[in-house]
């Protein structure tokens, strides 16, 4: 009896398990065929609750990023019956490296207390195009060489371009460098910059602290775009004219991951995977720029006006005269106003005639320059004072202003107004009023203000021989101002002497720049712009070690900083809490989940580690 129980139960377990098994599906999925340097996903689908994901062994398939998980679980009521759906997924982005059969072994996880496994995954790789082929050369170089530290030529560079290269001789054209990466770049600074020899220029970004960030998609490889520079130059001499490449010095970080395989251990294969395990390894470079070669044409010769001073460009001439009716010894302003865009600084009017009865002055002259992605424009102003010093009427001729247009390649002539003014005989001055001095011409003085009467009496006379000079007082004050200078020689060296100690004004200065950092990450982080916050969450911690120790940014790594807290005495919780949310800093970028409350966390994480830090190392 008890037998036939026996035999019964284990049928039915059996049976039960078996139903279960039919019911859990954990299947792995990618493309079949691939290119040599194309990236694809992988993917591992099961739909139950599980845990302990195991990754397969990729084979010489390069893993760039995962897994990352995803879930989706929904309930429907149909009939009064309830039916319950579950997925999570676990996805990788690999990229192949070269030709051949590649059999990507089981992923296993676990359900309940069961260890599923899933299937295998075959995929050819076949040789690509030359582009392809080109790209996956390159990014598998990028990747090998940065698991070894070294910089490749193509991880990042700067590219020159100019918006014409065969201007007219003094035609507005526009220079942008920008620099291209697939790497970690900070610490931008100009090492050399062009002189543009031949040019005048004008920066079209000035105090630019954050440059505008894109991406683009070069031979297959993702590069992060920033434009880093741009001038608005203008040739003054034609042929052909050469500019320099700019030198920029910079700070590249390379991930130099782990090399070990994988074992059976999810644990260890958990914290040996190359997307969690990474060791971050600073660079200093020096990137230079294409040179550019311009050919700048002349302006033509026909049809060129006689009155022509050089303008290039589009402009539109405007003139206006304050008053048309006046004295004598009364002055009037003749604005004459130039706008447009070209090479606005450079235009000069020379032609401007008053009438020989008049005192004209030298034009006061103001620009209104306008930047912007495409040049300059804006206006520049020339206002003429003058005095006519007799009565009459009398006439200011039009001025013309000659330029050439590079639009459709011919000279334009603009005139202005031409004023009638009407001038009546003034009162003569007497003891008040407007005088001037031609001789001088610097100025219209006025009489009773800053030429004043003889003082007459009666007025207070002082004793004879009654001088401050020898006096009491006389020593008292020249001691007091000894005493003040000798003080203040000595309180300047202590501070020159307290200055002059870099290392120990950065170790106090560290947390407060530390500081700093973390309320501009605060405010990305209200913005929920999350690059900008971890950014600077980064600067701030990377930053606050580099202070505090008197650190140059080449020596930065997780071991250095580890040793260096252990060597102060730190212990050892807060020297792990300090490593262990700088490797969060980078997992969050790329992790699933609500991106505000990853902020808010690795924030709250960043603020107790420095100030557990800077509480240990007082």
């Amino acid at each position: 009896m008890i037998k036939r129980f026996s035999i019964l139960f284990l049928l039915a377990v059996a049976v039960i398990t078996a139903m279960a098994d039919d019911q859990i599906r954990f299947t792995g999925s990618a493309k079949n065929v691939v290119s040599v340097g194309e990236r694809f996903r992988v993917t591992y689908e099961i739909n139950n609750e599980s845990s302990s994901f195991q990754s397969p062994d990729f084979k010489t398939l390069q893993v760039l990023s995962g897994p990352s998980t995803s879930t989706n679980s929904s309930i429907q009521y149909v009939n009064g019956r309830m039916t319950q759906s579950y997925s999570n997924t676990f996805t990788f982005i690999v990229q192949a490296t070269e030709e051949g059969d590649v059999v990507i072994g089981p992923a296993s996880i676990t359900v309940g207390k069961t260890r599923i496994n899933s299937n295998t995954i075959k995929i050819k790789v076949v040789k690509g195009n030359s582009s392809q082929a080109q790209s996956g050369q390159t990014r598998g170089s990028g990747s090998t060489t940065s698991n070894s530290g070294v910089l490749q030529k193509d991880d990042v560079y700067i590219k020159a371009t100019i918006s014409d290269a065969s201007p007219y001789l003094g035609e507005q054209v526009v220079l942008t460098y920008k620099i291209y990466t697939r790497v970690p770049v900070s610490n931008l600074m100009v090492k050399k910059l062009s002189s543009f020899e031949g040019f005048w220029s004008k920066s079209l970004m000035d105090n630019k602290s954050q440059y505008k960030q894109t991406t683009e998609v070069i031979n297959g490889d993702e590069y992060v775009v920033a434009e880093i520079n741009k001038f608005a130059l203008f040739p003054q001499k034609s042929g052909k004219i050469t500019i320099e490449p700019t030198e920029i010095d910079c700070s590249v970080q390379l991930r130099v991951q782990n090399s070990k395989r994988r074992t059976g251990d999810p644990f260890n294969d958990f914290f040996n995977d190359p997307f969690f395990n990474r060791n971050v390894k600073n660079i200093q470079t020096t990137i230079k720029s294409n040179p550019l070669t311009i050919d700048v044409k002349p302006l033509p010769q026909q049809g060129k006006p006689q009155g022509f001073n050089g303008a290039v460009g589009n402009f539109k001439f405007n003139s206006n005269i304050d008053r048309d009716n006046l004295n004598a010894n009364d002055a009037l302003t003749v604005t004459y106003t130039v706008s447009g865009r070209g090479n606005l600084e450079l235009i000069n009017l020379d032609n401007v005639k008053f009438p020989v009865d008049f005192e004209v002055f030298d034009p006061k002259i103001t620009s209104n320059i306008n930047t912007s992605d495409y040049g300059l424009s804006g206006n520049k102003k020339f206002e003429y004072l003058a005095i006519p010093r007799n009565a009459g009427d009398f006439v200011i001729k039009p001025v013309e202003l000659s330029y050439f247009n590079p639009g459709d390649g011919k000279y334009h002539t603009l005139n202005s107004e031409a004023f009638k003014i009407h001038v009546e005989k003034g009162e003569d001055n007497q003891g008040g009023g407007l005088s001037y001095s031609s001789s001088a011409q610097e100025d219209i003085r006025f009489i009773g203000q800053d030429i004043h009467h003889i003082k007459l009496l009666p007025f207070k006379l002082k004793k004879k021989g009654d001088f401050l000079f020898m006096s009491q007082p006389y020593f008292i004050v020249i001691g007091i101002v000894v005493l003040l200078v000798i003080l203040m020689i000595v309180f300047a060296g202590r501070m020159e002497a307290r200055r002059s100690n870099i290392s120990l004004v950065k170790n106090r200065k560290a947390n407060k720049v530390a500081r700093s950092r973390l309320k501009s990450a605060e405010k990305f982080k209200k913005e929920n712009n999350d690059n900008g916050f971890y950014d600077e969450i980064a600067q701030a911690l990377w930053g606050y070690i580099i202070d505090k120790f008197n650190l140059k940014k080449s020596e930065l790594s997780m071991d250095n900083v580890s040793d260096l807290l252990n060597e102060k005495g730190v212990e050892k919780d807060v020297t792990e809490s300090f490593i262990a949310i700088l490797n969060n800093i980078e997992f969050a970028r790329f992790a699933p989940g609500d991106a505000s409350d990853k902020m808010e966390n690795i924030y709250n994480e960043s603020v107790e580690a420095i100030m557990k830090a800077e509480k240990a190392l007082k």
